[in-house]
């Protein structure tokens, strides 16, 4: 009934251990994904305020200006004054004009303005037209690099999941250590007491356990900070894993990478780039249409001085001649700019093909001292048990026991270590190689 039990308690700790699978659904919840998905919301806001500039600006402004002076106007008018002293012959005393200055009031001291101004770019050389493909390439990346984070974050859980599941098993593989240490222990003290043997040979058996037992905290505290990495990674605490899945290597897909897509997306960018500089050769019209009263009072209603009514329509042209050939420098740079990229993404091309070339020589490697880890392993429990019947009929030294027992354990924790490198590899080959 206890083994019944004991059976049932280790089936539910089962169930609750998470897969790889499971894990990588928990990526979602990491707050890293939760940033990068902030900066998709962000990005989509940016696109919205490019293409609003197609639908031009409405502005209202009101002002109150107070002059220290009051405005006066100053006028020089020429009045015709008589002549004097010219002579008693003369049939008519000519006219002589004279500047006379006159000051007349022009205005108040207190003014206010209002308006409401609306402009619109009715030909801007193309380059709001390109600035918005640009923010709309720019939202594309920042999905790209969310979709890259995630690529990047299942390697991470991966190489973890690996991590964890080799050390349980090289601590399941020291605990069996242990048990055979007791059992030859068991051995040993009836051969002590027997007189077979000396007690330094029962403590020898003591002080290689303890050893191990050493080795299994040592471990198990690495493990615990495994699992501490892996619960930050996922903002969710993990506790325990399951065993390793089966991977099949896929075929690869190097353009199917979210980082590789994002880099095309930049080149399509350093090619909007260069339109929105070539725009600067291009005419800017403009459009504008204000209301716009000014008066000497504030509802806007009088102005004993001038029109109160100063609404209009505009049109505006503008067009560079010449700046010293910075606009010519600028399409220039924007074509390097180009050049670069598309150099960087060769370049990264070759990179990623290289490491995908890497992660299946280590998978093959790691095939090969798998077999070899199996034939270890055989040979090595095979002289265990020969050295652990001769011990126990006295005729081996607790010595070579010893080194019997930590080197089985040590070959199985190895071949265990090799299975959740492949394991790694073979996700990382996928991952790397597009799928």
């Amino acid at each position: 009934m206890r083994l019944k039990i004991l059976f049932l308690g280790l089936g539910i700790g089962l169930l609750n251990a998470e897969n790889y699978n499971q894990l990588v659904k928990l990526i979602n919840n990491s707050n890293i994904v939760k940033i990068y998905q902030k900066n998709i919301e962000i990005q989509k806001e940016k696109l919205k305020e490019a293409k609003a500039k197609n639908y031009g600006k409405l502005d209202v402004e009101y002002d109150y200006i107070h002059l220290f002076d009051r405005p006066q106007l100053k006028l020089n008018s020429p009045q015709p004054v008589a002549a004097e002293n010219l002579g008693t012959s003369a049939p008519y005393y000519p006219l002589i004009y004279k500047n006379i200055k006159t000051t007349i009031i022009a205005g108040k001291k207190n003014n206010f303005a209002g308006e409401l101004k609306y402009s619109y770019p009715i030909f801007t050389g193309y380059a709001i037209t390109n600035f918005i493909d640009i923010e709309k390439l720019n939202l594309i990346k920042s999905k790209l690099k969310l979709q890259n984070l995630k690529r990047n974050l299942k390697i991470q859980v991966a190489q973890i999941y690996a991590g964890i599941y080799a050390l349980t098993k090289k601590i399941y593989a020291l605990k069996e250590a242990q048990k055979a240490l007791l059992s030859a222990k068991e051995k040993a003290n009836a051969l002590y007491k027997e007189g077979l043997i000396n007690k330094s040979t029962v403590d020898e058996i003591d002080a290689k356990y303890f050893e191990i037992q050493a080795q299994v905290d040592d471990v198990t505290v690495k493990k615990k900070s495994l699992f501490n990495t892996l619960s930050y990674i996922l903002n969710k605490k993990i506790t325990s894993i399951s065993s390793i899945p089966k991977i099949k290597l896929l075929k690869p897909k190097f353009l199917n990478r979210p980082d590789i897509k994002e880099i095309k997306k930049t080149l399509k960018i350093a090619s909007r780039n260069i339109n929105i500089q070539k725009s600067l050769f291009y005419p800017k019209i403009f459009f504008q249409m204000g209301l716009k009263e000014e008066a000497t009072d504030v509802t806007l209603n009088n102005n004993n001085y001038k029109n109160v009514n100063n609404s209009y329509i505009a049109l505006s042209l503008q067009y560079n001649i010449f700046n010293g050939g910075a606009d010519k420098a600028k399409i220039q740079e924007a074509k390097l700019n180009k050049i670069k990229a598309y150099i960087y993404f060769r370049d990264y091309l070759n990179k990623v093909k290289t490491n995908y070339k890497n992660d299946i020589l280590n998978i093959v490697a790691l095939n090969k001292r798998l077999f070899s880890a199996n034939k270890e392993i055989a040979a090595r429990k095979s002289y265990y048990e020969y050295i652990r019947a001769k011990f126990n009929e006295g005729l081996a030294d607790v010595t070579d026991l010893n080194s019997a027992i930590a080197k089985l354990a040590s070959a199985k924790a190895k071949k265990d270590y090799i299975k959740s490198q492949i394991f790694f590899y073979t996700i990382k080959a996928n991952i790397d190689g597009g799928n």
